[in-house]
């Protein structure tokens, strides 16, 4: 039977006592390895960035720097070291203020044995140091916009949902979103909210640095500030929150947070998109509530149709008669034995994007986290995609207009497909 996979544990505490003491709770797990203590913030600093640790237990209180100032210049530097913070303070801003150092955990003294082992494994699980796959936002090099900037805007919400699984959701949210950052230099932000099941880091090839979990954290009104801070940012420029790295995390996130955390995005951006699960969970249902525009996936199936036929009556029933609401086909193809005109006649409601099949090229920029729309951008999927990218694009320069214009530019343009009758 093979062994666990050692973590390797950098202990920074000025006092010497506390030092000897969590080597020794950490002595008692095989897969525990310590590589390095500190008794000074710069010498920790040095240290993490020297030995790569998977996890950095760090004194909140140190003689140089406070443990904020260690945990964030570690972070910045190397986001692929987990940061605990030992402290023996509770209160929330403290918490606040550890996770926008960067912090993974928050452990308050005196804490149990059993609280302070699963909070290492959880973050060296999670660890990969020696890599900065992504470049999260508050890193000095990300591109500098203070949140003076981005906050204040009118930000459009677009909720891609689908029935089931398998019918492209994921991969049209994160290749819309790219699409509509290159097309417009539009400040973007991805959001996935199938919290139990998400890819979206898969996809742009992003290991969960900052998640939602972060996030549900946090107690009382979300500050706008921390939900910018657990903020990835893709080399294509597009913010990404990220779902939890495990399923059972998602438990504790709420639709009430979930619909927060979207509306101070929406302040944000000038457009959220929301990549969400299959179905009519709770959550997903919180995400079309707040969206402004809803973006319905399916294929040419039976059965997907059948969904989508009553996904528009279901829409009818809940009263969301202003809801935009814009049909796209995914992986049309010749073989199916059904037409997409033959769609638009059974559903009695315009397909707005038809997305050609081409399983090769999709499948090979999932698995190599490299999407199309950032990669290839004259393939003929991503073309169509930018089709939509264009739709929601002049949807929005609509909704800016005064109000005397805007039903008589929206209507010739979109026609029924626009809105939920």
């Amino acid at each position: 039977m093979s062994s666990a996979p050692i973590i390797r544990v950098l202990i920074v505490d000025d006092v010497q006592e506390s030092r000897d003491n969590i080597e020794r709770l950490l002595s008692f797990e095989p897969d525990f390895r310590v590589v390095g203590k500190a008794a000074r913030g710069e010498e920790g600093i040095e240290l993490a960035l020297r030995l790569q640790p998977h996890v950095v237990l760090l004194d909140q209180t140190l003689p140089d720097l406070d443990g904020f100032e260690v945990a964030a210049a570690i972070t910045a530097r190397a986001p692929g070291i987990g940061v605990i913070l030992l402290a023996l303070d509770p209160d929330p801003d403290m918490l606040r203020r550890a996770m926008l150092a960067g912090a993974r955990e928050y452990l308050t003294k005196p804490f149990s044995y059993e609280e302070f082992v699963e909070a290492v494994r959880r973050v060296g699980r999670l660890a990969n140091p020696g890599v900065a796959v992504s470049v999260p936002i508050h890193s000095p090099s990300a591109p500098e916009r203070s949140v003076r900037e981005t906050a204040g805007r009118d930000g459009r919400v677009i909720a891609v949902l689908g029935a089931k699984g398998g019918v492209g959701r994921t991969f049209l949210a994160t290749n819309l979103a790219i699409a509509l950052r290159r097309r417009s230099g539009a400040e973007v932000t991805l959001v996935d909210c199938d919290l139990m099941r998400g890819d979206v880091g898969v996809l742009l090839n992003l290991n969960p640095q900052r998640s939602w979990v972060d996030l549900a954290r946090t107690s009382g009104i979300l500050d706008g500030e921390l939900v910018e801070e657990v903020l990835t940012r893709h080399a294509s420029q597009v913010r990404v929150l990220l779902a939890p790295a495990y399923p059972d995390e998602a438990e504790q996130i709420t639709a009430d947070r979930v619909r927060e955390a979207l509306l101070e995005l929406r302040s944000r951006s000038d457009f959220v998109i929301v990549d969400t699960a299959g179905g009519y969970e709770e959550v997903t249902l919180a995400c079309a509530d707040i969206s402004d525009i809803l973006v319905w996936v399916f294929t040419l199936e039976m059965t997907a149709i059948k969904d989508t036929r009553l996904f528009i009556e279901f829409l009818d029933r809940l009263g969301y008669k202003s809801k935009r609401l814009i049909l796209v086909l995914n992986q049309v193809n010749h073989v199916a034995g059904l037409s997409p005109d033959d769609v638009e006649q059974s559903l009695r409601f315009p397909v707005g994007v038809r997305i050609p099949f081409d399983p090769a090229a999709v499948i090979r920029s999932i698995n190599e986290g490299t999407p199309l729309a950032w990669e290839q951008p004259q393939h003929r999927v991503v073309v169509e995609i930018d089709r939509l990218a264009d739709l929601l694009l002049e949807t929005k320069e609509v909704n800016e207009q005064p109000a005397t214009t805007r039903r008589r530019r929206f209507l010739p343009r979109f026609g029924a497909s626009a809105i939920v009758r």
